[in-house]
C-alpha cells in the first residue's frame, strides 16, 4: 500500500510542480476548469494512444533492419507521431473555440496542460513498472520533453488561432504539429538505439527546452505589445477624428496645427515600446529548483505518512508529531519555491551588459 503511494506520487508531483510554474507565469490566468479539463482529457488520450501506437508501429516493421531504422520506427511510429496527434486533436478539437482562448498565449498554457497530463498518466504506467529510479529520472527528462513539446505545438497553434488568412493558418498548424514530432522523435529515437548516441538525448531536450521558453517570451512580448496598442489606436482614432471635422479644431481659439501637434506630441508619449524584458537570476532559478525538489520529496513524504497512519492504527500523540515533522518543511519548500516565482529579476538591459 505504501510503495504504491509513494510510486505513484513520484510519477505525479513533477507534472503538476511544473503545471503550475506555468500557470503561475501567466499574466493573464486561464480559467482553472478550463485547465483542469484539459489536464483531464491529455490524461485520458493515453487509451487511444495506445492501439494506434501498436497499429503503425506494425506497420513499420517491415523497415526494422537495424538498430537506427528500429529505434527511427518505435520512437516516431510508437510513439511520436500518435502521441503528439492526439495531443493536436485535444487543442484543435476542444479548446480552440472556447471563449477563453483569447489571445495566442494561452495556446502555450494549454498545450503544456495537454501535454502534462498526458506525461502524468505515461509516468503512473512507467513508474510502477520501472520503480523510484525511473520516477526519479522521467522526472527530469520525459515530464519536461513532454511539456515543452506542448508548449511549441500551443505556440503554433496560437497564431494560427488569430490568423486572418487560411493559408497561413493551415501552415502554422502543420508547423506547430511536424515541430512537436520531430523533437519528441529524435529525443525518443536517440534513447532508444539502446548505444552512446542515447547521451544525445539530453541536448535535444535542452533544444526542446531551449526553443520552447523562446517562443513563449516572444508571445509575451506580443500580449504586452497589444495591451499598449489598443491605448495608442485609441489615440490615433481621436486624431484621424479631430482631423476629419476642422469645424471643431477652432474650439478654445486652437488652430488646426496646434491641436495636431499637441495631441501627436501625447501620442509619442503613450509610445508602445516594451521595457527591457526582465531576466530570472541565477539565484531566483537556484530557489525554483531547490523549492520543486523540496516539494517532490515533501509530497512523497506525505503519501508515506498517510499510509502509516491509515495502513495501522496510530497513538495519537505519535500522529500529531508525524504530521507536524512533515508539514514544517513542506511550508518552508513551497515558500522558497513562492519567493522564486515572484524572483529577483534583472533587467534585460542589465542582462545585456553582464553578457
Amino acid at each position: 500500500m505504501s510503495s504504491t503511494l509513494v510510486l505513484g506520487g513520484s510519477a505525479v508531483v513533477p507534472s503538476l510542480l511544473l503545471l503550475w510554474y506555468i500557470y503561475a507565469k501567466d499574466r493573464n490566468p486561464e480559467p482553472r476548469g478550463l485547465l483542469l479539463k484539459t489536464f483531464l482529457l491529455g490524461a485520458a488520450i493515453c487509451a487511444p494512444v495506445v492501439p494506434v501506437a501498436m497499429w503503425l508501429e506494425s506497420l513499420g516493421r517491415q523497415w526494422e533492419t537495424g538498430i537506427w531504422s528500429t529505434a527511427l520506427v518505435q520512437a516516431f511510429l510508437g510513439a511520436a507521431i500518435p502521441e503528439e496527434l492526439f495531443k493536436y486533436l485535444v487543442l484543435r478539437r476542444y479548446v480552440w473555440n472556447k471563449p477563453a482562448f483569447d489571445e495566442p498565449l494561452d495556446g502555450v498554457v494549454y498545450g503544456a496542460t495537454a501535454s502534462l497530463g498526458f506525461a502524468t498518466l505515461e509516468n503512473i504506467l512507467y513508474v510502477g513498472d520501472g520503480g523510484m529510479g525511473v520516477a526519479a529520472l522521467r522526472a527530469l527528462t520525459a515530464v519536461p520533453e513532454h511539456a515543452f513539446t506542448g508548449v511549441i505545438m500551443g505556440a503554433f497553434l496560437g497564431r494560427a488561432r488569430f490568423a486572418q488568412d487560411e493559408g497561413q493558418r493551415f501552415g502554422l498548424l502543420a508547423a506547430g504539429l511536424g515541430q512537436a514530432i520531430l523533437l519528441h522523435g529524435a529525443y525518443d529515437a536517440f534513447l532508444m538505439t539502446g548505444t552512446g548516441f542515447a547521451l544525445l538525448a539530453l541536448p535535444t531536450l535542452l533544444l526542446t527546452v531551449r526553443w520552447g521558453r523562446g517562443l513563449y517570451k516572444g508571445l509575451q512580448q506580443q500580449q504586452a505589445l497589444a495591451g499598449t496598442g489598443q491605448v495608442a489606436e485609441r489615440f490615433v482614432a481621436e486624431e484621424q477624428l479631430l482631423v476629419s471635422e476642422p469645424a471643431r479644431l477652432a474650439t478654445g481659439g486652437m488652430s488646426y496645427t496646434a491641436v495636431a501637434t499637441e495631441l501627436r506630441a501625447e501620442h509619442v508619449r503613450l509610445s508602445s515600446a516594451l521595457p527591457p524584458e526582465p531576466q530570472r537570476t541565477f539565484f531566483s532559478w537556484l530557489k525554483l529548483g531547490l523549492g520543486g525538489l523540496g516539494l517532490t520529496a515533501c509530497g512523497l513524504g506525505w503519501l508515506i505518512v498517510a499510509a502509516i497512519l491509515f495502513g495501522e492504527p496510530a497513538d495519537t500523540d505519535v500522529a500529531v508529531t508525524v504530521v507536524v515533522l512533515c508539514a514544517i518543511p513542506t511550508a518552508l519548500f513551497l515558500l522558497l519555491f513562492r519567493s522564486g516565482l515572484r524572483g529577483p529579476f534583472e533587467t534585460g538591459a542589465t542582462a545585456a551588459l553582464r553578457s
